[in-house]
């Protein structure tokens, strides 16, 4: 059969598009935004979850301390309760060695007046009395006492700062342990009596107290009675709150001054 005789003007046919392949842009785009979607979805769970965990691991912590907090005010409160009979905490004695001076002057009546004629001294140094210390009190719901959980195992104590309790001195009674100095001025035959010695007698215990509560003395006593109290409280915290508890001690005169030289100890 003769070949088909074709027009060399007229071009030849397209060739016909194949059916495999890409099945173009809107079904790449559709595809794209469903991944993106699903991805959104899953890490969005994913944050959610781990937000939810730490909020409540937050709530459980916030309450774990509440819960510390309250037992320790409580056992704040019942150990003032028990130290309320005895003024405060009992922080610790010292000796007190003091002197006392009386003066008695001696006049005579001349027409209506009266005429110095001498005076007489009587100096009393006295060692062997003792002063009680102790972190004062005025009970259970005393606000100068604050107990506050830092941690499960820290709490931080801020307490008044010691004093002398004045309601507890005890002054030498043994009057061999005494020692007299009489001056009688320029009339040696104005001899003091025996109540001359007992008016000195009777400063004795003012002159304790006031000796005893001087700035020296209190320093000392401050390092003491802040061991005292660090000690005695961690171990009701601890039998509180079922753990080893480690109390830091401060005073309320602290805060005030920004810090004592005791402090820390």
């Amino acid at each position: 059969m003769a070949d088909e005789y074709r027009n060399p003007s007229y071009p030849p046919p397209p060739a016909r598009r194949r059916s495999g392949g890409c099945c173009g842009c809107s079904g790449c785009g559709t595809f794209f935004v469903l991944a993106l979607l699903a991805a959104v979805i899953y890490f969005g769970v994913r944050s959610c979850d781990k937000i939810s965990d730490a909020f409540n691991k937050f709530s459980s912590a916030m309450t774990g301390f509440i819960a510390v907090q309250t037992t320790v005010t409580s056992t704040l409160v019942s150990a003032l309760g028990d130290l309320q009979p005895q003024g405060g905490l009992l922080v610790g004695w010292r000796e007190i060695d003091t002197r006392v001076k009386f003066d008695r002057e001696t006049t005579v009546g001349v027409f209506g007046y009266k005429v110095p004629v001498g005076s007489v001294s009587v100096l009393l140094e006295v060692p062997g009395n003792r002063a009680q210390y102790i972190i004062p009190s005025n009970g259970p719901n005393d606000e100068h006492w604050n107990a506050q959980a830092i941690s499960d195992s820290v709490i931080m104590l801020t307490l008044p700062a010691p004093i002398v309790n004045d309601k507890v001195v005890e002054v030498q009674s043994d009057p061999g342990k005494m020692r007299v100095y009489i001056d009688n001025d320029w009339m040696e035959h104005l001899i003091p009596s025996g109540g001359d010695i007992d008016q000195a007698k009777k400063l004795l215990r003012q002159a304790v107290i006031e000796t005893a509560q001087t700035k020296p003395a209190l320093a000392e006593v401050r390092i003491e009675a802040r061991q005292v109290a660090g000690k005695f409280f961690s171990e009701l915290f601890t039998r509180s709150l079922g753990r080893s508890i480690t109390v830091l001690v401060q005073f309320a005169d602290e805060i005030d001054a920004q810090g004592s030289s005791d402090f820390p100890k």
